[in-house]
């Protein structure tokens, strides 16, 4: 290859890893992040609630509320999460674009593939049953990391903690264990689906999200050094 095809190429991979070219692709690569970890999360709690184990304390209360009103599963999730937003928002914290989307991809996603899994026994073993709420729970957490990589917006329980915790002076931390067990409570006293996997996940949900997002993180910053890498090189 002659020179000048070398310098024009160059100038093809420069003009892709700077200026607007490059903004496009971080924006596509956020909003890929956000729907691809959205997708993860409704699979995988729909793959606990197929287990029958038990969900997480909000996916409990969100059971009792379907239980309740018969609504289908998406309009069961949408009414409790964009409740959720809501206070949030009358509490003071304005709820981000993703936050108002993840739902709209969460909801869908659960009724579907639990529709599928329902065409399928669930473990009958309890052992098989821990290893594919553990698995399930590790999935949420990377789902999640990847939509907190993403920046588009906090989710429903995030940002009703972080509202609360501002106007009651309390640590976020503290806010939220009140609130799953709220949600934990009012779950089962209207019905909603609880068991072994419930303590599961209380347990573990908090290192999974950290975990998953910490995997998330790195795999971007690995991407980022090996586009500039690339870009140096031509």
């Amino acid at each position: 290859m002659s020179s000048r095809a070398w310098s024009r190429a160059g100038a093809v991979a420069q003009v892709l890893a700077t200026g607007t070219p490059r903004r496009i692709m971080a924006r596509t690569s956020r909003f890929a992040l956000f729907a691809g970890g959205s997708v993860l999360i409704g699979a995988a709690v729909a793959v606990m609630l197929w287990n029958q184990l038990g969900p997480g304390p909000l996916d409990v209360f969100i059971g009792a509320v379907r239980s309740r009103t018969g609504l289908p599963l998406t309009l069961a999730v949408w009414s409790t999460v964009f409740s959720l937003l809501g206070v949030a928002w009358l509490l003071g914290r304005r709820p981000g674009w993703g936050s108002v989307a993840g739902p709209v991809v969460v909801g869908p996603v659960m009724q579907l593939v639990l529709a599928q899994l329902d065409e399928v026994p669930p473990p009958s073993t309890l052992v098989f049953r821990i290893v594919v709420q553990l698995v399930a729970i590790a999935a949420v957490g990377i789902g999640a990391g990847a939509t907190i990589a993403s920046g588009l917006g906090a989710g429903s329980g995030e940002l009703l903690a972080a509202a609360a915790s501002d106007r009651s002076g309390h640590s976020e931390p503290r806010v939220r264990v009140a609130f799953e067990l709220s949600w934990l409570v009012l779950g089962v006293a209207l019905g909603g689906p609880i068991g072994l996997g419930t303590v599961i996940v209380a347990l573990s949900i908090g290192p999974a999200v950290a975990s998953g997002y910490r995997l998330v993180d790195a795999a971007m910053a690995h991407s980022r050094r090996q586009l500039s890498l690339a870009a140096v090189r031509v």
